[in-house]
C-alpha cells in the first residue's frame, strides 16, 4: 500500500526526510506537491521519487507547454505493467494556462483516483508557492464554486515546503559537494563563497562547479580564496550588473527591482553607484574593442579582461544605439553628477541612484 493523505489540515508542511523514508521503504505512492524558494532540493526530491539515474518506473513529466489533460488521465487510469509504480511529474504546475474546462477537469481525475492513486502512482506537483490563483479568488469572491487545483493539493496532497538553507548548512553542503569531486576547500574559503554569490543551491552549485574544474585544470586538489575572488563575482557587482543592463533593455521594472535587492542587502549607496559607473566603463571598453573591427567575445574578452558572458550581453545592448560611444560618454557623466551628490547632500541615497537610472534610460 502507499500513502493515503487523510484529513490533513489545510497547508500542514512536511519535513523533508519522510521523502527519504519512503523512498528507503519503496511505498512512494501517492499525491506530493513540492514548493518553495528552494528549487534545487524540490528537484533532488522529484528525482529521488522518480527512482534517480537507476529508476525503471513508467515515466511521464509535463509542464505549461506540454500540458495535456487526456495524456495524463490515460496514464494514471492504468496500473504499471514492468515496475510497481508509475511516476507522474508535472513541473510549474502554477504556471500552466489552462484550456476551458481543463483545471476542474483534472480537479475531478485526481478526486476520482486519489485513493488507488496511493497503490500504484507517484504524482509530483512542483510549483513556486501554494498562493490562490487570482482567477480563483475572483470566483470566489463572485459566489462561484471554483474547483481550484492549489485548494485541493492543500487538501489531498503531501505538502512539502523546501526554504532558503541557512549560511551554516550552505557551507556543509559545499564542502560535501567539492568532497564528491576529491577536491578539498576550508571553512573560510567556503563561507567565502556565500559571501560573493547568491545564498542558493543552484547558482551555488553552478559557481562550485566552475571552481572545481578550474582547480582540476590547474592540477590542485585544493580551492582558493584567489579561485574564487577569480571566478566568482561579488554580489553587488553581478546585481549592479544586471540592474544596468536592464535599463539598456529597456526593462525598467527590472532595473528597479535589482536596485531594492541591493538595498535591502544594505549595499553601501556610494559602492552600487560606482558599480554602475564601472559598468559604463567597460561598456566603453568593448565598444572601442568592437570599433576596430574584433566582434569575437572571446578575443574581446581577452583584450579587456571582462567576462565573455558579459561581452556577449554588451554588444547586444549596444547595439540599441546609433551613437554608442556619446551614449557611454553621457550616461558616465550622470554617474559623475550622481556621486558627487552622494558625497556632499542630504538627500535620499537611493532616491539619487534612482534618478541616475531615470537618465540613464532617458538619454
Amino acid at each position: 500500500m502507499g500513502y493515503v493523505n487523510k484529513n490533513k489540515k489545510e497547508t500542514e508542511t512536511q519535513n523533508p526526510k519522510i521523502l527519504d523514508e519512503r523512498v528507503q521503504s519503496g511505498k512512494i505512492g501517492g499525491i506530493y506537491c513540492l514548493f518553495g524558494e528552494e528549487e534545487y532540493m524540490a528537484d533532488y526530491y522529484a528525482d529521488k521519487l522518480a527512482g534517480g539515474e537507476n529508476g525503471g518506473f513508467d515515466h511521464a513529466v509535463f509542464d505549461p507547454d506540454n500540458f495535456d489533460l487526456g495524456l495524463l488521465k490515460d496514464f494514471i487510469a492504468s496500473y504499471p505493467v514492468l515496475s510497481e509504480y508509475k511516476f507522474v511529474l508535472i513541473k510549474r504546475a502554477d504556471s500552466i494556462k489552462f484550456k476551458s474546462g481543463e483545471k476542474e477537469g483534472l480537479v475531478e481525475i485526481l478526486s476520482k483516483y486519489k485513493e488507488d492513486i496511493a497503490d500504484y502512482c507517484c504524482i509530483v506537483f512542483k510549483m513556486k508557492g501554494l498562493a490562490e490563483p487570482a482567477a480563483d479568488k475572483a470566483e470566489k469572491t463572485a459566489g462561484k464554486k471554483a474547483l481550484s487545483l492549489t485548494g485541493f493539493l492543500k487538501e489531498n496532497a503531501d505538502l512539502f515546503e523546501f526554504k532558503p538553507n541557512p549560511p551554516a548548512s550552505l557551507a556543509k553542503w559545499i564542502k560535501k559537494i567539492a568532497a564528491s569531486e576529491q577536491m578539498e576547500i576550508s571553512e573560510q574559503n567556503a563561507a567565502y563563497i556565500l559571501e560573493r554569490a547568491e545564498p542558493k543551491m543552484y547558482p551555488l552549485k553552478s559557481g562550485l562547479d566552475k571552481l572545481i574544474r578550474y582547480a582540476k585544470a590547474e592540477n590542485r586538489g585544493e580551492i582558493t580564496k584567489g579561485d574564487v575572488e577569480l571566478l566568482l563575482p561579488k554580489k553587488i557587482e553581478m546585481e549592479a550588473f544586471e540592474l544596468t543592463n536592464a535599463i539598456l533593455d529597456k526593462k525598467y521594472g527590472k532595473a528597479l527591482g535589482s536596485l531594492k535587492k541591493l538595498k535591502d542587502q544594505k549595499e553601501e549607496p556610494v559602492a552600487v553607484a560606482g558599480q554602475i559607473a564601472k559598468y559604463f566603463m567597460d561598456l566603453f571598453a568593448v565598444h572601442m574593442a568592437a570599433s576596430s573591427g574584433d566582434f569575437d567575445y572571446f578575443s574581446i574578452s581577452k583584450k579587456t579582461g571582462i567576462h565573455e558572458y558579459k561581452v556577449k550581453l554588451t554588444l547586444g545592448s549596444l547595439k540599441r544605439y546609433g551613437n554608442p560611444a556619446g551614449f557611454i560618454d553621457k550616461a558616465l557623466d550622470l554617474c559623475r553628477d550622481c556621486d558627487k551628490k552622494l558625497k556632499s547632500t542630504a538627500l535620499d541615497d537611493f532616491g539619487l541612484i534612482e534618478n541616475l537610472l531615470c537618465g540613464i534610460a532617458g538619454l
